[in-house]
């Protein structure tokens, strides 16, 4: 009965909170009744958990111990060769980015839809009070703007601040999946080759050298797989790492909830952590509309109105259109995300005076996926026989225990991307960074049980030699197209 008094207690001041909150920063009385009504009930649900949550537990509480992550405090020659690396791919990402710079066109949505002008702007740019944040983005700026401004005051440049810090994103997101493979594993050359794979693919050198939310939310979920310990008791860092990735894109919290219901199945543990994760990514929400005016609220109607146009209805579309979307799905998710094929580069066909690149195209009647050749074709071949080899490794391990690991968390992350991405933008690959991690660790937790033999260890980096080249070959050719119709500016 106490505990009731005491809820009802922390419900009626949170219910308070939100409404003065709400008046004085959020405008409240401008709103419609609905959007007054989701307003003041996300608000206040969130702030009655955090109030009755301290009460219950206290701030000393096992779910508030810090963590102890011994790798990163171990010295520094323990993880040299994954420092090493993570330092190759930053100045690799750093010097693409650089090139797709050197192109006075806006990048908005001409290099497989990402918006590289709007998020350069968005992440060190000096004035960006007006300017909009979409709803899936909860609260980015109050992540990612810190750190620009702060490069802003050593490099002078708006555009190379944001540079550094996408390419400093994918080369920390390489050095964590070092630390997670070098812990799962104890073999630091698996470690090292894994780590490579992650760094070389499609997906996150692209994204690395790119800058757009992408290659954050990669790191953001890698960290959280990294963190995640199984029978753990510290409940901060997987709460910390949850809030992160809500914050950057909020979809992507899903992922994070998977594993932990997988590597921590107490019911509990469960309800603690998303009503944290949750409870604490509102209120930064709100603090984040409060602060940048133009910010947009997922849970309103005019935002859930807004992105609807991002949707496609492909169950009314015809046959074709249908088969060929989720052909397209299927070979993103496993084939384009890590060995890039060759892009199309469209002009007249969406209307466009520079090259859009895409993966995909619709002509009248057919829907066209990029295929691959020469080294290409050789490459899918291994990859996919990488893939049948983990998958049966899964199975046999799942039938065999009987108890789920965090493989089946990154099984189930890719199903609901792939599931979420069906009907969910337009190009698939945009969004890869997303899935990425999932599908290469899968790979290496089925690949493990050869992980020490050195004839395994040598075809992998050689796989990794044949792949480097492939992607250095899809960067020049996109260069090549560009240099051909635009013309370089001179800063």
């Amino acid at each position: 009965m106490k505990k009731m008094a005491v809820f009802f207690l922390c419900g009626v001041c949170a219910a308070l909170l939100s409404f003065g909150f709400n008046h004085f920063f959020m405008r409240l009385s401008e709103r419609s009744d609905l959007d007054q009504a989701l307003l003041l009930f996300f608000l206040s649900c969130s702030l009655t958990f955090i109030l009755f949550s301290i009460w219950s537990d206290g701030i000393k509480a096992g779910s508030l111990q810090l963590p102890d992550v011994p790798a990163l405090r171990g010295k520094i020659r323990d993880n040299a060769a994954g420092l090493a690396l993570s330092l190759f791919f930053f100045l690799i990402y750093l010097y693409l980015g650089s090139r797709f710079g050197e192109f006075t066109f806006s990048h908005t949505d001409n290099l497989f839809d990402a918006d590289i002008s709007s998020w350069t702007r968005r992440i060190a740019d000096p004035g960006v009070k007006t300017f909009e944040m979409r709803g899936p983005h909860p609260f980015a700026y109050f992540i990612l703007r810190p750190f620009g401004r702060a490069l802003n005051l050593i490099t002078g440049t708006p555009s190379l601040s944001a540079l550094l810090l996408n390419a400093f994103a994918g080369g920390a997101g390489v050095f964590l999946a070092w630390l997670f493979i070098k812990r799962q594993f104890q073999n630091r050359m698996y470690a090292f080759l894994v780590a490579a794979l992650l760094g070389t693919s499609a997906s996150h050198a692209f994204f690395g050298a790119v800058v757009d939310t992408y290659i954050f939310s990669a790191l953001a979920l890698i960290l959280f797989v990294y963190l995640i310990q199984p029978g753990g008791q510290s409940m901060v860092a997987p709460v910390m790492a949850g809030v992160l990735t809500f914050g950057i894109t909020l979809t992507n919290f899903v992922q994070n909830f998977i594993a932990f219901v997988v590597v921590r199945p107490r019911l509990r543990e469960i309800i603690r952590f998303a009503g944290w994760v949750v409870s604490i990514s509102i209120l930064l929400t709100y603090l984040h509309a409060a602060v940048y005016p133009s910010s947009k609220l997922f849970f309103l109607t005019p935002d859930i109105q807004n992105e609807r146009k991002f949707f496609a209805n492909i169950l009314k579309s015809p046959d074709w259109r249908i088969a060929g979307r989720s052909v397209l799905m299927a070979r993103t998710v496993l084939l384009y995300t890590v060995i890039s094929p060759k892009p199309f580069a469209l002009l007249e066909e969406v209307g466009s005076a520079t090259p859009e690149f895409r993966f995909f195209k619709i002509t009248p009647g057919t829907f066209h996926q990029s295929g691959y050749d020469g080294v290409g074709q050789f490459l899918v071949g291994v990859w996919m026989l990488m893939l049948v080899v983990a998958g049966l490794v899964f199975a046999w391990n799942l039938v065999r225990t009987r108890k789920a690991d965090l493989s089946l968390s990154f099984v189930l992350c890719i199903a609901f991307n792939f599931g979420l991405h069906v009907f969910y933008g337009e190009e698939p690959f945009l969004y890869s960074s997303g899935w990425a991690y999932a599908l290469i660790f899968f790979v290496a937790f089925g690949l493990a049980p050869f992980s020490r033999n050195r004839f395994f260890q040598a075809a992998l980096a050689l796989f990794l030699i044949l792949l480097a080249y492939h992607q250095w070959q899809f960067f020049m050719s996109i260069f090549e197209v560009l240099d051909s119709y635009l013309i370089k500016g001179i800063e």
